[in-house]
């Protein structure tokens, strides 16, 4: 005759009152932790033994002592609850913002500027996240954002690409000067107040630089200093070597250092695009981040120069 085993296989709820037999020393005990009986503690742990084909306790009365056996199997099943723990913090880290990472790729205006001012007061609130911000040109953003190298992105717009959800923020561009200079006594500049000033010229063949010239039209001086940077430029500024017209974004570094910014007039576009991948849902620390952005732009825009400089 054929026989048929039946294999037993241990169960979780066995294993979880297997932990609070060893925990608490008793039956009774473990039961009142479960918040079962103590007869359905007991079920369950000749229901392990069973399936595993092992004593785990000797018996006497009402008393119970664990088998070597058991010493053994509960050091395994404690390194699995450690680990299940750790498991279910980390959730609730992630669930609560508390830990995470969030990968940041943004052209270089931004990049210098207003995102570690905004990240600083981020990681204030979130203080367990790990940040990475690089400074790359825009197009390269749009690339590293689509190919999942960043979670997002900042880039010069206007920009196109149908694998990214792009949403403008918009801003307007502003004369740094030093804080000596007298235009700085004004609340905006225009094209006629810079007759004849030293103008520092920005990203030549852009079309930043073909707004900014024919905003000024005539008005700019013979001599030119030229920097694809807003950041030389501003730091030119500061030598004395004349004024710039950028964007406010990379701005407050210097406003420290001896410089101011005005609103120029009538405004320019130097607004930004924010990228993200629009093939997934951004994580929730990515939410979280992008939630704070127009707050956060409102207020380093107000250090710098002002609401005026929204247009």
């Amino acid at each position: 005759m054929r026989k048929y085993y039946r294999t037993m296989r241990m169960q979780a709820r066995q294993i979880e009152a297997f932990r609070a037999v060893m925990l608490t020393g008793g039956m009774t005990a473990a039961a009142e932790t479960l918040h079962i009986t103590q007869p359905a503690v007991s079920r369950l742990i000749k229901d392990l033994e069973a399936a595993l084909n092992l004593t785990l306790f000797d018996r006497r009365g009402n008393q119970i002592t664990p088998t070597a056996e058991a010493v053994e199997l509960f050091s395994e099943v404690e390194r699995t609850y450690l680990g299940l723990e750790f498991i279910e913090k980390r959730a609730n880290d992630l669930r609560n913002l508390e830990r995470g990472s969030l990968r940041i790729a943004a052209h270089p205006a931004m990049a210098l500027g207003f995102l570690p001012n905004y990240i600083a007061t981020f990681v204030r609130q979130h203080p367990d996240l790990s940040i990475l911000l690089d400074g790359i040109p825009s197009h390269l953003v749009l690339e590293r954002v689509a190919g999942g190298q960043f979670d997002l992105g900042f880039a010069a717009h206007p920009v196109e690409r149908p694998s990214l959800s792009l949403t403008p923020i918009p801003a307007s561009a502003v004369v740094i000067l030093r804080r000596d200079h007298p235009l700085a006594e004004r609340d905006q500049i225009s094209a006629e107040d810079l007759v004849n000033e030293r103008i520092i010229l920005l990203g030549k063949g852009s079309l930043f630089r073909h707004k900014v010239e024919s905003a000024l039209g005539t008005t700019a001086s013979s001599q030119k200093i030229e920097t694809p940077l807003s950041a030389i430029a501003c730091s030119f500024v500061l030598e004395g070597l004349g004024l710039t017209i950028t964007d406010p974004f990379s701005a407050i570094n210097l406003m420290a250092n001896g410089l101011v910014a005005r609103p120029f007039v009538p405004p320019i576009d130097v607004g930004v695009t924010l990228v993200v991948p629009n093939h997934r849902e951004p994580s929730r620390l990515a939410k979280a981040f992008i939630a704070g952005l127009a707050q956060g732009i409102e207020s380093y825009l107000t250090a710098v120069v002002g609401a005026s400089t929204r247009p």
